[in-house]
């Protein structure tokens, strides 16, 4: 939990639970709230932890960073500057992650495992 960021918004979309205290690990909060802080606006949470057979029904890695609590997949709010604002999230995710940030054409992959970027 952090300050912008609460638990419920990380939940698994089908339902089963985390099996971290805050829905995701510590440091994923941290970086969301390092990449918020400078983007200046609100970030939507499109994805955060997903449940191993969630991830598998939808087609995630099989090693996802998302079953271990520590990715989310992010997007500014809809609005007419959406996809000015998504480049700007993007570089901005780019130059505070120190982990994995993938580009997708409507939001914005980030985790906190090993340095690498791809695009989606």
């Amino acid at each position: 939990m952090s300050e912008h960021f609460q638990p419920k918004e990380f939940s698994s979309k089908d339902g089963r639970p985390s099996p971290y205290p805050l829905v995701v690990q510590e440091g994923l909060y941290q970086l969301l709230e390092e990449i918020r802080d400078e983007f200046g606006k609100p970030i939507v949470v499109n994805s955060g932890y997903r449940s191993p057979e969630h991830n598998k029904n939808i087609g995630g890695a099989k090693n996802s960073y998302h079953v271990k609590g520590m990715a989310a997949d992010i997007r500014p709010q809809h609005g007419p500057d959406f996809q000015r604002e998504l480049k700007r999230l993007k570089q901005i995710a780019n130059k505070k992650c120190y982990g994995g940030v993938g580009d997708y054409p409507t939001f914005v992959h980030v985790d906190f495992g090993p340095w690498r970027r791809w695009n989606g």
